[in-house]
């Protein structure tokens, strides 16, 4: 299957890897006591890992269709106050989005307290204007796949798509949302009426991508933020893992509302702490343990030479 970029004739080299040293102020370094200093190509390599989601925002918007109203990340990253199905109910958003989901709130973001016009009326995190802009959003600089409505009814956006106010997660236009669809959009309706938004026809404005940070990032234990709920770039760590995620919660928006569900019982044997990645169900993915901290890695590696596997 080819993906959209082969299909639209984009070569690899036209999506290189982003040079700007956004995240300088992450991985506080214990041994040194100071910021860690990284090369041009550690500095590559950390914001592919941070931003870059490789096209998976289909697989997610797939997910979303065939899950029977189960997985939302569009509805997991908004904060409109009233989402009938939500578990939280009224007064859910980015301020308690840490306590419920165990999710990292990027900074530089406030809550939304209204829809956005500008992105088709959802209750989506906004960009704190004291901020400076985030450079990978830049659909000059890193011009995205021209395909379907993008460019049309949606714009063509950056390939590394833009900030949904969560660590890991990044919006990218759908190209699926032409204008039939861009008609029948009703924002209110995505959040109240299910009717509408278990709709496996609905077609929503924005896909999610989802980079390796979403279930990697984490405080910082040399250097915790004051409040989870608000930190910053200096309080995060890009691989001590995302210890505090909360899958029956993340991956099935209505929560305990739907535990009644095969899905929530699924999700729900995966507790906080106990994150697997792989989502591979031989790796025993509600055993005690965490694969996200990337630690020893040169070591293990060392050891794989030495015995070949």
């Amino acid at each position: 299957m080819l993906d959209e970029a082969m299909r639209a004739g984009v070569k690899a080299e036209s999506l290189r890897a982003a040079g700007e040293d956004y995240f300088h102020d992450m991985d506080y370094n214990l041994v040194e006591g100071r910021r860690s200093t990284f090369t041009p190509q550690q500095i590559e390599g950390r914001n592919t890992w941070l931003v870059w989601t490789g096209g998976n925002d289909t697989l997610w918007d797939r997910l979303t269709i065939d899950s029977i109203g189960t997985f939302d990340l569009l509805k997991t990253i908004s904060s409109h106050p009233d989402q009938p199905n939500s578990p939280y109910g009224a007064g859910y958003g980015r301020h308690n989005r840490w306590r419920y989901l165990g999710l990292v709130n990027e900074p530089c973001f406030k809550e939304a307290t209204g829809p956005d016009p500008n992105r088709f009326g959802l209750w989506l995190d906004a960009r704190d204007p004291s901020c400076p802009s985030d450079p990978f959003a830049d659909a000059t600089k890193y011009p995205g796949v021209k395909i379907g409505a993008r460019g049309k009814t949606v714009p063509v956006g950056s390939y590394y798509g833009e900030p949904a106010g969560i660590v890991g997660l990044r919006l990218l236009p759908n190209p699926n949302f032409d204008e039939q669809a861009r008609q029948r959009w009703n924002s209110e309706r995505f959040y109240n009426d299910p009717s509408y938004y278990f709709d496996s026809k609905l077609v929503r404005p924005y896909r999610v991508g989802m980079s390796c940070a979403f279930c990697h990032v984490g405080p910082n234990p040399i250097k915790p933020p004051d409040d989870p709920e608000n930190p910053k770039w200096e309080n995060l760590s890009s691989n001590v893992g995302a210890q505090y995620f909360w899958w029956d919660r993340v991956f099935n928006w209505r929560g305990e509302k739907n535990e009644s569900s095969i899905f929530y019982q699924a999700l729900h044997v995966s507790r906080p702490g106990t994150l697997d990645t792989s989502l591979v169900s031989t790796d025993n993915i509600n055993n005690p343990r965490s694969m996200n901290a990337v630690y020893n890695l040169m070591p293990r590696m060392l050891e794989a030479k030495k015995w070949g596997r």
